[in-house]
């Protein structure tokens, strides 16, 4: 099990408390009992799960619908944006249960319940990136691309609980990735790429600009702050950068699909590089809202201009983030 060889990385940063083993323990009699269960069961229960989950997350369910508001303005109703809010927690439910189910994928499973197409079009030894949103399934589209490509590798997974980081580990290792330590992650993948291997990363998530990224439009001129390693990675290494999506199919199984590489000058940036990710996906999530994850706090900060109405109240303006604009923009030194 990955979770065995993981374990100590995680024990060693931070002291194990009785309620530490408690909760390890009650995640493991859970993912010992999903995993019990038939596949196509787990989309039928990720659908009460997930509703009784959106009624009771307030906090949540404001954070969705503020970010619909922003992303989509009067384009969609009222009534279906809640909708659509509903079905992303739906679609979050299902995501954990199968991740939990993970250590059942095997190769007949997968011909069984996914259909692959378009699996990266790149030569033998050629580095790649598989680059992807938190949308539907974005766990077993990593997952299962150890399948078809041989195994990646995937940055452990901190938690106030070490012993749930190594729980996570082992459900993202079951198909064969190599966990990595946070602490080396970027001199392990740098030298991982130009050895001829891949890695897999969700690319939407929100930093803060004093870390290592960059800022990109969304849905028509949201500003954010996401991470520039992809991009940095893939200009020092020549690594291909793969767009890909999960998408849930109405038989209960899944269609992953590779899109073509994406095509920049070698002089490209890496806020330039980034922002083509995100223009190829952005497209998937507008055919598809309920599977994006809109919970989440997409736009933590907002430029300090007359654009700033659109975004959600949660969001925040900085004088780091101005700064980051300007300098992206070449308006600073």
């Amino acid at each position: 099990m990955v979770e065995s060889k993981t374990a100590g990385l995680h024990a060693a940063r931070a002291e194990v408390t009785a309620r530490h083993r408690l909760e390890h323990m009650g995640l493991r009699f859970a993912g010992w009992a999903v995993r019990m269960l038939p596949f196509l069961w787990l989309a039928k229960a990720s659908k009460p799960l997930g509703a009784i989950v959106y009624y009771f997350d307030a906090r949540g369910r404001a954070v969705a619908m503020q970010n619909l508001d922003a992303a989509f303005g009067a384009s969609r109703s009222l009534r279906d944006k809640r909708r659509i809010a509903k079905a992303s927690y739906q679609t979050f439910a299902r995501t954990m249960l199968e991740l939990f189910w993970s250590p059942n994928i095997t190769k007949a499973v997968a011909r069984k319940y996914f259909t692959t197409k378009g699996l990266p079009a790149v030569p033998i030894g050629q580095p790649f990136i598989v680059v992807g949103s938190h949308s539907s399934n974005y766990e077993w589209l990593g997952q299962t691309t150890s399948l078809h490509c041989g195994p990646g590798i995937i940055i452990a997974q901190q938690l106030k609980n070490p012993l749930l980081g190594a729980f996570f580990d082992s459900l993202r290792g079951s198909t064969g990735h190599q966990i990595i330590p946070q602490e080396r992650a970027i001199a392990l993948m740098l030298k991982h790429l130009k050895n001829g291997g891949y890695f897999c990363a969700a690319v939407d998530l929100n930093l803060d600009p004093k870390e290592a990224s960059v800022i990109i439009n969304e849905f028509s001129g949201l500003k954010t702050c996401v991470t520039k390693i992809h991009a940095a990675l893939a200009l020092h290494t020549g690594a291909k950068i793969v767009p890909a999506e999960c998408r849930p199919r109405p038989d209960g199984g899944y269609d992953m699909t590779y899109l073509k590489p994406l095509e920049y000058s070698p002089d490209a940036t890496p806020a330039e590089i980034v922002q083509l990710c995100w223009d190829a996906l952005e497209p998937r999530i507008r055919e598809q809202p309920e599977a994006w994850l809109w919970s989440y706090k997409h736009w933590r900060f907002q430029p300090d201009d007359s654009s700033a109405n659109r975004y959600p109240p949660y969001s925040n303006k900085a004088k780091r983030f101005d700064r980051k604009i300007a300098e992206q923009e070449g308006k600073a030194g």
